[in-house]
């Protein structure tokens, strides 16, 4: 069998690992089911979940590829359009579509004798050594269920595009995630009311803190204990923002990111401005009306459900793989307990994916070189990821809700790489390996 990889999928992940492959001189194909590269940013995808208002969550500054920065006159936090730009010039850059198979989706990925068959949907079959699934984690939309029926519009979030969809509606969010705030103030500006349900209380991040970008002011502060800084953080957003219950948020029942925060100027400013509501659970529906577990109720025409997604690796059989809860968590986010298998994109934190998938691709080419030229030390290797204890929370306690399992602490996770990378040395030489064109782990 020929010795190449294959990536499935041309997304941030999927690119950061042609990269760590290419230095690294390992022949590899990556499969993208679109025509063009940017995973779940490129809206040409009908089925991607970006809207048109979309921006960055986390900043420019310290999200992107490595080596690979943001232009200095972009915004802190840059809106789609200039993302999916970004990818597709890394992609452009460092000429990773020379190895893609475009409009490829891929239907089914089998364990053989040596490595992976690789299907796709307009029947091609191709073996290869390693498979890397870099789907991504953000496709398969999660849909409440309640008692009763309703006779408006109820659909997930993920379809939702402009705020011109919810033009002269009563329209009603369900959760609070990053998206749902995003949608709501959206919602704001063409709908006749917006109203948000809630199961509990969030804590809010304003986008900047003193001027700085939220996640910087963060990376810059005092390297203090976890508990510590997030007491402290916690203290400081009081003063800066006060108390959001007198605007109907309830008290949060947990200590600051123990589940994802807020990072939304605009929702801080539609709550005090009366633009718009926060209510209680869902109880049931009943035609247009929406009774709350609160004992109140209003009719709405339109539901959209901010309510995440399930993660799925459609073209593997699910039973090779260790699903707990519609999430994966193998060793390090990387390595299931299958031959010559590596995940990349399913990993979720409190900072960007991004800086995550730099070095979680550089484990993987690394993993690949020495399973291909010492295969004893790759074996090592494996018993080592059994056996070893990596920090990936550094103290960080999430709430026990089917979104965070196998949810790390940004920092946490990328000091377990970096030991990691110090345990992948060649035995003859007590060193790890070098790429050639000189990246380091940090």
């Amino acid at each position: 069998m020929e010795n190449r990889a294959a990536i499935i999928g041309g997304g941030p992940a999927g690119l950061t690992q042609a990269r760590a492959l290419g230095d690294l001189g390992i022949p590899y194909t990556i499969f993208e089911r679109n025509a063009a590269f940017g995973g779940l940013w490129n809206t040409d995808d009908p089925t991607s979940p970006i809207y048109d208002s979309a921006h960055l969550i986390s900043s420019r500054y310290l999200t992107g590829f490595q080596d690979y920065p943001m232009p200095d006159d972009w915004a802190d936090y840059p809106s789609r359009v200039h993302i999916l730009e970004y990818i597709q010039s890394f992609a452009k850059d460092h000429g990773i579509a020379a190895h893609a198979r475009f409009n490829a989706e891929v239907s089914a990925a089998t364990p053989v004798e040596g490595g992976w068959e690789v299907a796709t949907k307009d029947g091609t079959r191709e073996k290869f050594r390693w498979l890397i699934a870099a789907n991504g984690s953000n496709w398969k939309p999660v849909m409440p269920k309640w008692p009763g029926t309703f006779d408006g519009t109820l659909r997930h979030a993920a379809s939702y595009k402009s705020p011109e969809e919810f033009a002269d509606k009563k329209v009603l969010i369900v959760g609070l995630g990053n998206s749902g705030v995003d949608i709501a103030c959206d919602a704001v500006r063409s709908a006749k009311s917006v109203d948000v349900s809630i199961r509990r209380g969030y804590h809010v991040i304003p986008k900047h803190i003193f001027g700085k970008p939220a996640d910087v002011f963060s990376a810059d502060s005092p390297g203090l204990p976890f508990p510590i800084r997030q007491r402290i953080l916690q203290k400081l957003l009081r003063v800066l923002i006060g108390d959001l219950g007198k605007y109907g948020m309830p008290k949060p029942d947990h200590w600051l990111m123990e589940t994802h925060p807020l990072l939304n100027d605009q929702f801080i400013f539609h709550l005090r401005h009366g633009d718009l509501d926060l209510l209680a659970d869902i109880e049931r529906l009943e035609g247009q009306m929406v009774h709350f577990k609160d004992g109140t109720s209003g009719e709405y025409d339109e539901i959209i459900c901010a309510t995440g997604f399930d993660w799925e690796i459609p073209y593997i059989k699910e039973e090779l793989l260790p699903w707990e809860r519609g999430r994966i968590a193998p060793p390090l986010a990387i390595f299931p307990d299958v031959e010559n298998l590596f995940l990349i994109s399913f990993v979720e934190s409190n900072g960007s994916s991004f800086s995550l998938f730099n070095d979680m691709s550089r484990i993987i080419a690394r993993a690949i070189l020495i399973e291909r030229d010492k295969p004893q030390e790759y074996q090592r290797l494996r018993k080592v990821l059994k056996e070893t204890e990596f920090d990936v929370t550094g103290g960080l306690r999430m709430l026990n809700t089917d979104r965070h399992v196998g949810y790390m602490d940004n920092l946490a996770y990328r000091k377990a790489l970096k030991k990691l990378i110090k345990m992948m040395s060649w035995p003859d030489e007590g060193r790890p390996l070098k790429p050639k064109h000189g990246w380091t782990s940090s």
